[in-house]
This record gives structure tokens, C-alpha cells and sequence, in this order.
């Protein structure tokens, strides 16, 4: 995950998700490291704080990428403090945002604040395969000493997010089932590309769990719908697994790729797992 700051050029991804698309960008370029801020072992980024060497680490660095959206606020003050030569980038750009579930459905009001944007983009391949472009253009712009290998690696990359995509939509396209209840509101983005339904979200504040009368409300969504219960890896799973257990159904895995190993065939192979987990929930 980089680390040296050498003549060369040197990336900071904001968050694990970021620094695994930008990775596949800057793949085997010479000279230029990418290094990831919030360590994918510190929990809950809702609730994430600066250390010191954030701070060096921001401000000895040629570019900041960020996912945008909010996710980053904890950055708000360190990003406006840092050297005027450090470009910050933002990944969103012409992405169409969601509110989160508790801002009343996945719709874009226009009285909405942007604090209520979900902020879980790279979920969805189509949009990973939009920030990828965007960090390829940044990278760039910033860079044009490599705009040749930064080009080539992104529309591989790109290639394949797409060919995900196109095998999600095969997929799904056999589900009899389209309700799903998730750990946390993390996959609206996903749930619009496959037509899916976000029938509940079992803790619609990241770490508080759901009171009892919550509980007996989702078990009846579940009853209802046919709604398939999930899981994530980084969050409580109690809570959901006891709804699980309560409405008499199994529970299964979505992962929103914040929390693990940083290899860069991570993310590829997090979203397959997840196009797995999809079916063999509302495939049945």
C-alpha cells in the first residue's frame, strides 16, 4: 500500500475502495505510489478520526482522491489546511446520487441535503467503472508523463467492470425474488442496477441497533415480501441475524468491499462474491 515518497508521484486514496480502483489505474507504473489513508482495519468510517501521520501523510502527497459525497467529512478542516500544490479529486463527478433509505426511498428530492446522499458509489460496477474514468483523468491531467499507461490500465479495468455488469444483469434477470434487508444502507447503488427492491435496513444508524418494535416490523416485511436478510463484514451482525432467526429465514453476505485485503484484484473479486451471495439468495 505504498508508503515512499520518492522523485516520483504520489497518490493518497481516501478509503480502502478508493485506493483499489485507483490502484488498478496506476497498476505496475513506475514511480508513481498510491498509499490509503483510513487503514481498512479501522472500523466503522462513519466514525473515523485523524491521527498525526494522516495528516503528514496527506500533506507530503501530490493528490488526495476522495469518493465524495460526504464520506469523507472527517477531512474537512485537514483538506483545507494542506499545501496549495496538493491536488484533491473527487470521484463522484456526473454520477447520480441516492438519498439514503431513512431519507424517505432512493429518490432524488430536490429539497434533499447532501448530507443525506449515499455515499456508497463504487457498489455498482456501472458506477466504479464512472470513478475509475474520473480518476484516469485526474491522473492525467496531474501526470501526463504517464497519460499513455494510466489510459491503457483504466480501460482494461473498465472492460472488466463492464463485463461484470453485463453477467450481474444475465443473472438477475432469473430472480424471482427482488426484496432484500440489509445490514446497513450501504447498497442502494447496486440495488438500481439490478432492480432490486431495499425492502429495510436493519441499522439505519451506523452502529445503533434496531429497537425491539423495529425488529417485528422487518420480520413482517419478510413475511410479506419474500425479503432476503444480509449480512456485511465490519458491521454488528446480532441484529440481523436475529431478525433472521425471528422471521425463520436464512441469512447471507454483502460486502461493500470497506473492510479486508488490498490486493487489487479485491474488488473484482468482492463484487463476484456478492453477484454469488444475490443469487443464491432470490435465485430460489
Amino acid at each position: 500500500m505504498g508508503e515512499e515518497k520518492g522523485g516520483g508521484f504520489t497518490v493518497v486514496a481516501s478509503v480502502l475502495p478508493i485506493y483499489l480502483l485507483t490502484v488498478n489505474v496506476v497498476d505496475n507504473i513506475k514511480g508513481v505510489v498510491v498509499n490509503i489513508l483510513v487503514s481498512p482495519d479501522s472500523g466503522d468510517l462513519h466514525n473515523y478520526q485523524l491521527l498525526p501521520g494522516d495528516l503528514l501523510r496527506l500533506s507530503r502527497s501530490d493528490m488526495v482522491i476522495l469518493n465524495g459525497l460526504g464520506l469523507e467529512g472527517f477531512l474537512h478542516d485537514a483538506l483545507a489546511d494542506l499545501p496549495p500544490e496538493v491536488r484533491v479529486v473527487t470521484a463522484d463527478k456526473g454520477l447520480e446520487p441516492l438519498l439514503l433509505h431513512a431519507g424517505d426511498a432512493h429518490h432524488e428530492p430536490s429539497h434533499a441535503h447532501r448530507g443525506d446522499w449515499d455515499p456508497h458509489l463504487w457498489v455498482s460496477p456501472v458506477n466504479a467503472a464512472r470513478m475509475v474514468a474520473n480518476i484516469r483523468d485526474a491522473l492525467v491531467e496531474a501526470d501526463p508523463s504517464h497519460a499513455e499507461a494510466y489510459r491503457a490500465n483504466a480501460a482494461e479495468f473498465i472492460g472488466r467492470l463492464e463485463a461484470l455488469h453485463a453477467r450481474m444483469l444475465a443473472v438477475a434477470a432469473g430472480w424471482p425474488k427482488r426484496a432484500i434487508i440489509t445490514n446497513h444502507d450501504a447498497f442502494g447503488y447496486l440495488a438500481r442496477d439490478l432492480d432490486l427492491e431495499i425492502a429495510g435496513v436493519v441499522m439505519l444508524t451506523p452502529g445503533a441497533s434496531p429497537s425491539a418494535a423495529e425488529l417485528l416490523r422487518l420480520v413482517e416485511v419478510i413475511r410479506q415480501e419474500g425479503a432476503a436478510v444480509f449480512i456485511e463484514p465490519g458491521y454488528p451482525e446480532g441484529p440481523a441475524r436475529r431478525l433472521a432467526e425471528d422471521a425463520g429465514v436464512p441469512v447471507f453476505t454483502l460486502d461493500p468491499c470497506t473492510t479486508g485485503g488490498a490486493e487489487p484484484e479485491r474488488f473484482l473479486e468482492v463484487m463476484e462474491k456478492n453477484l454469488e451471495n444475490l443469487d443464491a439468495a432470490l435465485g430460489g
